[in-house]
C-alpha cells in the first residue's frame, strides 16, 4: 500500500485533475497505519485545485487536527494552512480563467475562507493540552495572517 500510495502522490502532483475524481478514496480511515495517514493528508492537499475541494478537504482536516496522534494532528494543522494558501491562488485563477467573478469578489471568497481556517485553529489552540498542537496552530495562524495581511 505504501509504494502504491507514494506512487499516486507523485501522480496527483502532476496531473491533480485525474485523481479529482477519486478525492473521497485518499480521506484518512481510522486503521490506516501512521505512514499510510500522512501520505493520504499530502495527496488530499495535493488535490485542492478547485473550492469543491477545498471545502470538502477542510471538512475533513477538521476531524483530523482532533486524532490521538499528535504527529498527524500537527501534520494536519500545517495541512489548514496549506489549503488556506491554496485557495487564494485558486480562487483567483477562476476569476481570470473563468471571469465567472471579479477578482475582488474571488479575493473576498478565499479570505473567508483563511479566516474560517484561523477561526478553527483559535478554537482548537484554546482547548488542546498539547503545547506541541499550540505551537504548531500558532505557527500555522501566523502565515495565514502574513498571507491576509499581504493585500
Amino acid at each position: 500500500q505504501y509504494i502504491v500510495l507514494v506512487s499516486v502522490r507523485t501522480l496527483v502532483r502532476e496531473c491533480p485533475s485525474a485523481f479529482s475524481p477519486f478525492l473521497n478514496d485518499f480521506f484518512v480511515k481510522g486503521m490506516d497505519p501512521s505512514f499510510t495517514r500522512m501520505i493520504k493528508l499530502d495527496i488530499l492537499v495535493s488535490l485542492c485545485h478547485d473550492p469543491k475541494a477545498i471545502e470538502a478537504v477542510l471538512t475533513e482536516l477538521r476531524t483530523y487536527v482532533r486524532h490521538s496522534d499528535k504527529s498527524f494532528s500537527c501534520a494536519a494543522i500545517r495541512a489548514v494552512g496549506k489549503v488556506a494558501e491554496l485557495a487564494r491562488v485558486v480562487y483567483d485563477r477562476r476569476a481570470y480563467m473563468t471571469g465567472e467573478v471579479d477578482a475582488a469578489s474571488a479575493r473576498a471568497d478565499s479570505n473567508v475562507i483563511a479566516l474560517n481556517c484561523l477561526s478553527g485553529l483559535v478554537t482548537l489552540s484554546e482547548f488542546s493540552r498539547n503545547d506541541e498542537v499550540v505551537g504548531e496552530c500558532a505557527a500555522t495562524m501566523q502565515r495565514i495572517l502574513s498571507q491576509l495581511l499581504s493585500d
